[in-house]
């Protein structure tokens, strides 16, 4: 499987019992995930791969059981660091391990690395800097933590804003030395003056997008992020690494108050792979895990599908695995990564903030940037549905809601609104009642929302949600529009609690040796909601983590983190 390194190889040893598992730790897990979620155990035992070896389903969820027996293996390999998951976070890490002279193996149970999505942000690479973007670090960090309710980690957080930017200018290089280029996907996700708003809807100009130049000869990807990932994963197999694919980690080995060792399952069998200096989940979060998503983040079941990632991509295999050897959960409610797609199909920008309603006709929340403020409070409307609403004026009151960015999408626009219409992707009505009547909501609840909110927009002010101005637009003179305000989950990360080195902690806040964790099984970066003042984020600190942990591990260090007063 993989390592052709002769002194990575003792064949034929097996490990019959696993080492360690505390039993008050697991008490103190059960504690902390009562005091998160109340998620009663279910009869139907996990649902993740990670130790279904054979030993059949259980009374409870499968990262509040006891661990199974580590089985009999059929050979064992020693590596310096060993990364379960090659994702962008795990793929960074391996090149960044393997840059700094460690011998690295990746174990990853699909056929290669996965990728998806488009953005990664940073914030202070020579990219934005070039084009006049500069982003005050302090006051991004502190945007981030209060979108999750100060239930984060603050120094991660802080160190993912201090250290993005070099780390992308680090792989911006290697992009030009590959043949790809990167840009700022200003047109696209960040709205070029949304950083002029207040401080509740600041959006940065964080996401850069990796592309191949035109006549390029490089494979094409069918995400953006594809192109990093496969490049970082080149290069780290060109300096040595192994990449092991259809290899399912199922169980780590905790010995001496450390993890030391991941046992994978691959075709010839289960095998044990030692590490010398340290063991990176790079598992992703719970996006396909339902038990999960039922006990940890329940609004997120409301989501109208889940099709972003690949199948069985993310069922919480880092936090099973971490569980069993007696690491905490994180205490933080997740913050889904749940965006509308609906009026996406017109182009960027268009789906910006119109009067949203519920199926009583009812206005229900703040329009402005849809995601997530438009999609959680969808999620917990009346039957989990709602609608936005526009007026014949449209195109003007796009021009004035996005005066730059309109001018990606206004060509052709009226057409296009047409033309959806005809798909059955919008509804229209010549009069309020027709469209009410289109979309199934009460024709006079519908018209007295309007008109109240028409009211605000002529007064220039909303007392109900604090929609700015600039962004309040009338529905006043038909023909009427409306849209299906979707919510479609992207991510949903929830993992493991970690210091600010990004090192695994028990439940009593102390760090298990050994053990790190990075990507969207990182627990205590995000909380309650995705901040979109900085697009990209998830995927940027799993490129700054990655690159952080990596490369401090193969030096036998920790990362060091951020400290208030050091940058």
């Amino acid at each position: 499987m993989g390592s052709t390194n002769s002194h990575h190889e003792a064949k034929g040893k097996s490990l019959s019992r696993r080492t360690f598992l505390a039993s008050a730790a697991l008490a103190g897990t059960t504690a902390a995930l009562t005091s998160l979620g109340g998620c009663a155990p279910s009869s139907n035992g996990g649902t993740s791969n990670a130790g279904n070896n054979g030993s059949g389903a259980t009374a409870s969820h499968a990262w509040l059981d006891p661990a199974p027996e580590l089985p009999e293996t059929v050979a064992e390999e020693t590596y310096d660091v060993v990364i379960v998951g090659a994702g962008i976070a795990g793929c960074t890490a391996a090149q960044a391990a393997a840059e700094a002279g460690a011998s690295v193996y990746v174990a990853e149970k699909f056929e290669g690395v996965t990728a998806h999505g488009t953005d990664i942000g940073a914030v202070g690479s020579s990219l934005q800097l070039q084009e006049g973007v500069n982003i005050d670090s302090a006051l991004a960090a502190r945007l981030i933590y209060q979108w999750g309710q100060s239930e984060a980690n603050y120094y991660l957080i802080r160190t993912f804003v201090e250290r993005s930017g070099e780390i992308m200018d680090r792989y911006i290089d290697m992009a030009k030395e590959t043949g790809y280029e990167v840009v700022l996907n200003s047109e696209m996700t960040a709205r070029s003056d949304w950083d002029t708003l207040d401080d509740r809807f600041k959006q940065f100009r964080t996401a850069h997008k990796f592309l191949l130049p035109e006549g390029s000869d490089l494979p094409e990807q069918p995400w953006n992020v594809g192109y990093f990932i496969n490049m970082v994963a080149d290069d780290a197999q060109e300096r040595g690494a192994v990449f092991a694919f259809n290899t399912t980690a199922e169980q780590l080995v905790r010995e001496n108050n450390a993890v030391t060792a991941v046992i994978v399952r691959d075709d010839e069998g289960a095998k044990r792979i030692n590490a010398t200096k340290g063991v990176i989940l790079a598992t992703g979060g719970i996006t396909d895990n339902e038990e999960m998503k039922r006990c940890f983040c329940p609004i997120a079941l409301r989501a109208d599908k889940s099709d972003y990632f690949p199948v069985g991509g993310n069922l919480g295999d880092g936090l099973i695995m971490g569980s069993w050897v007696g690491a905490a959960l994180s205490p933080c409610y997740p913050a889904p990564i749940i965006h509308p797609v609906s009026l996406s199909v017109m182009g960027p920008g268009f789906d910006t903030c119109w009067l949203t309603v519920n199926r009583d006709g009812m206005r229900y929340c703040c329009e402005v940037g849809f995601e997530p403020i438009v999609t959680n409070a969808r999620m917990n409307t009346p039957g989990n549905v709602a609608w936005a609403i526009w007026d014949a004026h449209y195109p003007e009151h796009a021009q004035r809601q996005e005066p730059t960015k309109s001018k990606s999408f206004m060509d052709g626009l009226e057409d296009k609104v047409e033309q959806a219409v005809t798909d059955g992707a919008f509804f229209k009505g010549e009069t309020l009642d027709e469209l009410a009547e289109a979309i199934g909501v009460p024709g006079d609840a519908l018209k007295r929302t309007v008109e109240r909110y028409n009211s605000f927009c002529d007064a220039g002010e909303d007392p109900d949600f604090g929609v700015p101005p600039r962004f309040l637009s009338s529905v006043k003179d038909g023909p009427f529009y409306a849209s299906n305000v979707s919510a479609w989950l992207l991510a949903l990360p929830y993992g493991l609690r970690v210091d600010q080195n990004s090192q695994v902690l028990d439940t009593e806040d102390q760090p298990i040796g050994g053990l790190f964790a990075i990507g969207n099984v990182q627990g205590d970066f995000f909380a309650n909601s995705y901040p979109v003042t900085l697009p990209g984020t998830s995927h940027g600190r799993g490129m700054t983590y990655g690159y952080l942990v990596g490369s401090a591990l193969a030096r036998g260090e920790t990362l060091g983190g951020y400290k208030a007063g050091i940058a």
